[in-house]
C-alpha cells in the first residue's frame, strides 16, 4: 500500500512539472503578443526563465519515467527529491512571474538594474 501511495505522489508530481513547463513554455512564447513589444523585464528574465521551464520539465520526464520504469521508492528519499526538485525550479520561476506585482521585488530590480520596472501594464 505505501509502495502504491509513493507511486501516485511522485506521479502526480511528474505531472505537475509537465503542465508547469507546458504553461510556462506557452507563456514565454506569447511574450510581445499581439502587439510585438517585449518589456525589458521580459527582455532580462526571459532566458532565465526558459531554464527554468526546461528544467522543469527534465524534473518532469525524470519523475515519469523513475515511477513508471523505477524500482521501489523510499518514502524520505522521493520526500526530499520532490522537495529539492520544487526548491531548484518551481519557487525560483515563481518568483520571477511574481515579481512585477511584488512592491518588495520591485524595489530590489530597480536598485539592482537602476530602471525602473516596467512589466507592460500602464495608461
Amino acid at each position: 500500500m505505501r509502495s502504491i501511495f509513493l507511486r501516485v505522489a511522485a506521479l502526480a508530481w511528474a505531472g505537475l512539472s509537465l503542465l508547469l513547463a507546458a504553461r510556462w513554455f506557452v507563456e514565454l512564447g506569447m511574450a510581445g503578443f499581439p502587439d510585438g513589444y517585449v518589456t525589458p523585464f521580459a527582455r532580462e528574465t526571459g532566458p532565465l526563465l526558459h531554464l527554468l521551464a526546461s528544467a522543469c520539465l527534465i524534473q518532469g520526464l525524470y519523475f515519469l519515467c523513475r515511477t513508471l520504469f523505477g524500482k521501489e521508492f523510499g518514502g524520505l528519499g522521493l520526500g526530499l527529491q520532490i522537495l529539492i526538485a520544487a526548491m531548484l525550479t518551481v519557487m525560483p520561476a515563481l518568483i520571477v512571474w511574481n515579481c512585477p506585482h511584488s512592491q518588495t521585488c520591485s524595489n530590489a530590480y530597480e536598485a539592482l538594474t537602476n530602471t525602473m520596472m516596467d512589466d507592460g501594464i500602464g495608461g
